[in-house]
C-alpha cells in the first residue's frame, strides 16, 4: 500500500528556500547542510543544494487541501501567486492555483 510521495527538489540557496517556506507559507524548515526539509500539516517538501552550472530545470508538485478558497484568499493576499495564478475551476468540481518558489518551482494547490 502506497501512503505519501515526498517530492525532492534541487535550490539555488538553501537559506533563501527556507526563508522562503517559512515566512511566507508558514512551514516548518529543518536544514541539514545541503539538504533542507519543509514541512506543514502532512505535507512534505524536500530540498538540495543545486551545484551544477546549468540553471536548474523547474519542477513542479501537486498539494491537496480541504479548502483551497481559504488558502487561495490568505496566499493572494501576500501576493504570493505564481504570475499565471488565480483559482481556477478544474474538471470534476476540483479547483486550483499555482505559486512559484524562489527557486522556479511550481507548488499547484488543489481541493480535494
Amino acid at each position: 500500500m502506497l501512503l505519501s510521495v515526498i517530492p525532492i527538489l534541487p535550490a539555488y540557496d538553501l537559506t533563501a528556500t527556507a526563508h522562503f517556506y517559512k515566512n511566507k507559507l508558514k512551514f516548518e524548515t529543518r536544514h541539514f547542510g545541503s539538504y533542507l526539509l519543509v514541512k506543514k500539516d502532512s505535507i512534505e517538501i524536500q530540498y538540495v543544494l543545486w551545484e551544477g552550472n546549468e540553471k536548474i530545470q523547474p519542477g513542479s508538485c501537486s498539494i491537496v487541501a480541504d479548502n483551497v478558497e481559504d488558502l487561495f484568499a490568505n496566499l493572494s493576499s501576500l501576493e504570493m501567486m505564481d504570475p499565471r495564478g488565480s483559482l481556477k475551476d478544474m474538471r470534476l468540481g476540483k479547483k486550483e492555483f499555482l505559486v512559484q518558489d524562489n527557486n522556479g518551482h511550481i507548488l499547484r494547490f488543489v481541493n480535494i
